[in-house]
């Protein structure tokens, strides 16, 4: 008896074990398969120097999207972090699944098979009718294929002293005809109607900017427009409207000069309106970004960082849910809210409830001016480096307008068309 009740006591066990694992194992066999499926990418970054703010970013992601997003720290030197990039994209590495690149690098990869497309998956008409259109044309699209979700964007805007604009008795400086009175009124006594940032790496964007608004095109010094746009530079240091000791300055020294009443005007982009609210002059009656004046054209640059998918990465879809939400107005809202960078979607800036300063001439370049991406190459730095020493040797008279012109051609044919 006593054998056929522990006999019993271990049938029912057997049986109660198995009518658990039965339920409770079946569960766990669903969660194992659930836990095995839970998506999730490689972002690398240059945004974690965030800390706090770039984790909410991630959670909002991760909640957004409903996968887990894992995170590596670009490097933040610029030559260690394109060779780090150019490595992982080169070699097909799948350890990395999106990454953040500059202008100068999507100018490098975009004609690679480096990049995923993602304009049928992510860049839909529909979401590329809220970014700027030339900029997308010109930097980020081949052919039909685009090949990023830019993050923010960043306009090369005019900047004025309000209270020099309204001495003269101008309503802002609207025309060609009244930035050359504004410049001329205020170049005296050491002074300079327009500064800039003349060193050879940075003075491409004001030529370009010239250029622009000449109407020329930066890659051919062929055409009139083009040079009349670098001969009118020259012209200003002639008559004493700049500085040609200029050519030693980056952006910091040409904001300080402005800030310190040396420049009446100068090209600087709208990431730095903190820099501007700090110095002391900002305001409606002191310094401030100014709609861009019509010469020929009204057209303005911007700089932005954006979102690429690596073609090795072997968590596509995963990946595509996550650029989908970085390319919403969600996406860019939750960016702007943890890095306060401007987003790049137009929809987003026109939200009643977004606000930032100088918004309202922000709007202003977006209704009216024609947004571009720079003029860059696949070895871009090279060929910025390689315009602005000509340059510099052309206002140094160093060498003449004819020169410097077909010298400048010389070097768009190397550098765009290898």
């Amino acid at each position: 008896m006593k054998s056929i009740k522990i006999m019993s006591l271990l049938t029912s066990s057997v049986l109660a074990v198995t009518l658990l694992n039965g339920c409770g194992g079946a569960k766990s066999a669903s969660d194992s398969a659930s836990a095995e499926k839970t998506e999730k990418i490689t972002l690398m970054t240059m945004d974690t120097t965030f800390d706090e703010g770039f984790q909410k970013y991630i959670e909002k992601a991760e909640k957004a999207t409903g996968i887990k997003i894992e995170t590596i720290a670009c490097p933040t030197n610029t030559d260690d972090r394109q060779a780090k990039i150019t490595t992982i994209l080169s070699s097909k590495d799948t350890s990395v699944d999106v990454i953040t690149i500059n202008d100068e690098m999507i100018s490098a990869f975009k004609n690679t098979n480096f990049l995923e497309p993602i304009q049928d998956t992510v860049m839909t008409k529909d979401v590329v009718s809220q970014f700027p259109q030339q900029y997308i044309k010109d930097l980020i699209q081949v052919g039909d294929n685009i090949y990023s979700v830019p993050m923010y964007m960043e306009i090369l805007g005019f900047w004025v002293d309000q209270s020099k604009v309204k001495e003269l008795g101008l309503d802002g400086i609207n025309t060609k005809e009244d930035f050359e009175k504004y410049v001329k009124a205020y170049s005296k006594d050491g002074k300079y109607g327009y500064g800039g940032a003349w060193e050879k790496t940075y003075v491409f964007n004001e030529i370009g900017t010239f250029v622009n608004l000449f109407g020329g095109d930066y890659y051919d010094w062929t055409n009139p427009k083009t040079m009349e746009a670098v001969k009118f530079m020259y012209d200003m240091v002639k008559n004493g409207e700049t500085p040609l000791a200029q050519l030693a300055d980056q952006y910091d020294p040409m904001m300080q000069k402005f800030f310190d009443d040396d420049y009446a005007s100068i090209f600087m982009y709208t990431g730095a309106m903190k820099n501007f609210v700090d110095s002391g002059r900002y305001g409606e009656d002191g310094i401030s970004l100014a709609p861009m004046p019509t010469f020929e054209n009204n057209s303005a640059y911007i700089a932005c960082w954006n979102y690429v998918l690596n073609s090795a990465s072997e968590n596509k879809e995963a990946a595509i849910k996550f650029l989908n939400y970085a390319a919403s107005p969600e996406g860019e809202k939750d960016y702007y809210e943890m890095t306060s960078r401007l987003p790049a979607r137009s929809d987003v800036i026109n939200d009643p409830s977004f606000q930032i300063e100088g918004l309202d001439v922000i709007k202003g370049y977006l209704e009216n001016t024609v947004l571009r991406g720079r003029p860059m190459a696949p070895q871009a730095m090279e060929f910025i480096s390689s315009m602005g020493s000509l340059f510099q040797r052309y206002v140094s008279d160093e060498i003449p307008l004819d020169e410097f012109c077909e010298k400048a051609q010389v070097e768009v044919d190397k550098y765009t068309k290898e």
